[in-house]
């Protein structure tokens, strides 16, 4: 009788589990029925989202996202949709760009928390996909998983916006900071891209088909911001051409050239080259003080901004005035001892110790530093040149900074220098009187700077600067420092 109870127990048991297991079985195959749809597919079933299933279809990307990769579609509803321009719907190009604006590569969950991430589409934007939003459409339905991916609901489209690069480039015949900024692009030759037609056989060197490897570089975007990079955010300060013009002006004197074109293109270079910031602010969030990438700091006044409007890659604001101190543009520029472009030729071979760099400590900021020593060099008047590239057309402070700490002897009770550095600094050219050899030799461990006087570059571009011996006396220089004077 046990037995028997056990058996049936036993049964009943058996019968609990195995109804359990197929309820658990409907489940998973509930929630796995999805699973085996494309997202192409689940966007079918969906009666609110038909006229983005004839887009899809229209643009060619249903077999897109029907295909085993995984995709992110942010699909708008039918009423997002009904007010699609008909230009985009027959325009293949343009058609394809909006659909895929839409659409990205992987599968992206949207974030239960308030933070962001910037998502590559398939058009080639980018596009912000936060907690209830992606880019400026709110997400009505979120998560839905299927075979190849992840499908989100939004309740407005989003438009296909130019990048900062492309609005200046469609600006330029009416915006003359667009149109400078288009005016710094050149042509240049890269070997990397030319057809080679043959080899010389004078020189050994490549000869490449006429007309190939040539392409345009814009020193704006090399130097400052690639403002086409749709990967990045930018705030971008637009001034009127009045504005403009008024901030040009102000620093043209500063960049005196040969030629009236050339000046107006630097100048203009260097304004334009703050109004650019990384990082993409609204109005609202707009800070006054403003630093750019260049240490210039200015403050904006947000009554001044007369328009906003969003590019794909950042904001742009338009700025009826701007206030930047001269004094902010131009800072000291500083050579270094040890970074002498050329030196004096000479008939016979300087010895290996004749110039050298040694690294010594500033007992005064407890800092080491590098200085350049030239001794027993053996020519009269020796000498080292120094550049420096875009010099500004400024009056400056000339300082240096040049230790002479060369000893033959070290005692408990003094110290006698073994060599007289004597030597000046000779501006723009070798013969140069701007300043004469001192009539003392320098005293002996100076670590400050010394005022040797003021110098006025008359053009803009690149200064020669000539570290010369009188006689055959030893030198020695930390580095040149070229305070602007405004």
């Amino acid at each position: 009788m046990k037995i028997r109870y056990l058996y049936f127990l036993l049964i009943a048991t058996c019968g609990i589990i195995l109804a359990s297991c197929k309820t658990w079985d409907d489940r998973l195959v509930s929630e796995n029925d999805d699973l085996g749809k494309s997202l192409y597919a689940e966007i079918s079933t969906q009666t609110n989202l038909s006229k983005f299933k004839e887009l899809l279809e229209k643009s060619g990307y249903d077999k897109v996202i029907s295909s085993s990769k995984n995709y992110t579609v942010w699909a708008p509803t039918n009423d997002a949709l009904a007010n699609l321009s008909i230009t985009i719907i027959n325009d293949t190009a343009a058609l394809k760009a909006f659909v895929g604006n839409h659409i990205a590569l992987q599968s992206h969950v949207m974030p239960s928390t308030q933070t962001s991430e910037l998502v590559g589409l398939l058009n080639g934007k980018y596009a912000s996909f936060g907690k209830d939003v992606f880019a400026t459409a709110a997400i009505t339905s979120a998560n839905k998983y299927v075979g190849n991916g992840v499908l989100h609901v939004i309740g407005s489209a989003v438009q296909v916006l130019p990048s900062l690069w492309a609005y200046v480039n469609a600006t330029q015949a009416t915006s003359l900071q667009s149109s400078a900024i288009v005016n710094l692009t050149t042509q240049v030759f890269n070997p990397n891209t030319a057809i080679v037609d043959s080899i010389s056989a004078t020189t050994g060197q490549p000869v490449y088909r006429p007309g190939t490897g040539f392409q345009s570089v814009n020193s704006f975007t090399e130097k400052v911001y690639d403002l086409g990079d749709e990967s990045k955010r930018y705030t971008y300060f637009l001034l009127p051409n009045d504005v403009f013009t008024q901030e040009v002006n102000k620093l043209s004197p500063y960049y005196k050239t040969s030629t009236a074109d050339s000046t107006y293109r630097k100048a203009a270079y260097e304004t334009i080259k703050d109004l650019v910031i990384e990082g993409e602010y609204s109005l609202e969030q707009l800070p006054t003080a403003i630093k750019s990438k260049f240490d210039v700091n200015y403050t904006i006044d947000k009554s001044a901004i007369t328009q906003s409007f969003k590019v794909s890659n950042g904001t742009v604001h338009v700025l009826g005035k701007i206030n930047v101190n001269v004094s902010e543009k131009f800072k000291p520029i500083i050579v270094q001892g040890e970074n002498y472009i050329a030196r004096m030729p000479t008939a016979s071979s300087l010895a290996s110790t004749a110039i050298a760099t040694r690294t010594l400590l500033n007992p005064l900021t407890n800092t080491s530093f590098k200085s350049v020593f030239v001794v027993g060099h053996a020519n009269t008047g020796f000498w080292l040149r120094y550049v420096a590239p875009e010099t500004p057309s400024i009056k400056y402070k000339v300082y240096w900074v040049a230790v002479n700490d060369l000893y033959n002897s070290n005692t408990a009770t003094g110290e006698t220098a073994a060599f007289l550095i004597n030597q000046k600094l000779a501006m723009g050219s070798l013969s140069s009187p701007t300043f004469a050899y001192p009539t003392v030799a320098m005293p002996s461990k100076n670590y400050t700077e010394q005022l040797l006087g003021e110098y006025t570059v008359g053009t803009y571009g690149t200064l020669n600067m000539y570290l010369v011996a009188n006689g055959v006396n030893a030198m020695a220089l930390d580095y040149i420092k070229l305070v602007p004077v405004l």
